[in-house]
């Protein structure tokens, strides 16, 4: 869901606004949603509650990609530019904060995508300006056939039985 939001809204961007963040502001209920993420997030990991933390976060993610489904940018580039361009920098906005979120839980992914939007690494909000030009981006994450971990779990279970 991560992977998938992330390449959606950056190659959207990539193809239809010349690799620049279009214009945008910031929707109040994303920006809440982010503020309450890095306390709640937060908090949770102070405690040792990862998996608490983490179901947090992909909340968030889950919320991002019903927000851009919703907004439906492939249909307002062609009937409302101005929707279209606000629903991807709200869309980037959320990718930035779930990229510091995640960090440690997925460090090496997420400084691929601190790296492409310029973030720092503190644990903070952040926000991707207007007019930012993102890099040519890459599939963050690649999807593994169920064949393959079913026969990974199935050769390891083997492995300790003998």
């Amino acid at each position: 869901a991560y992977g998938n939001l992330i390449n959606r809204s950056l190659v959207f961007i990539e193809k239809y606004f010349e690799y620049k963040v279009p214009n945008g502001t910031l929707d109040a209920q994303i920006d809440h949603q982010i503020s309450d993420a890095y306390k709640i997030v937060g908090a949770k990991i102070e405690k040792g509650l990862f998996k608490e933390g983490l179901d947090q976060i992909f909340t968030l993610v889950r919320n991002a990609n019903k927000y851009f489904d919703s907004e439906k940018p492939w249909e307002t580039r062609t009937t409302n530019i101005s929707a279209c361009e606000n629903t991807l920098f709200n869309c980037v906005q959320m990718i930035a904060n779930l990229a510091i979120l995640l960090n440690p839980f997925i460090p090496f992914s997420s400084k691929k995508v601190q790296q492409w939007l310029c973030l720092s690494n503190n644990w903070r909000e952040q926000y991707v300006s207007i007019g930012a030009v993102l890099p040519k981006t890459e599939i963050l994450f690649e999807r593994i056939d169920k064949r393959v971990i079913d026969e990974e779990v199935e050769r390891l279970y083997k492995s300790i039985l003998s």
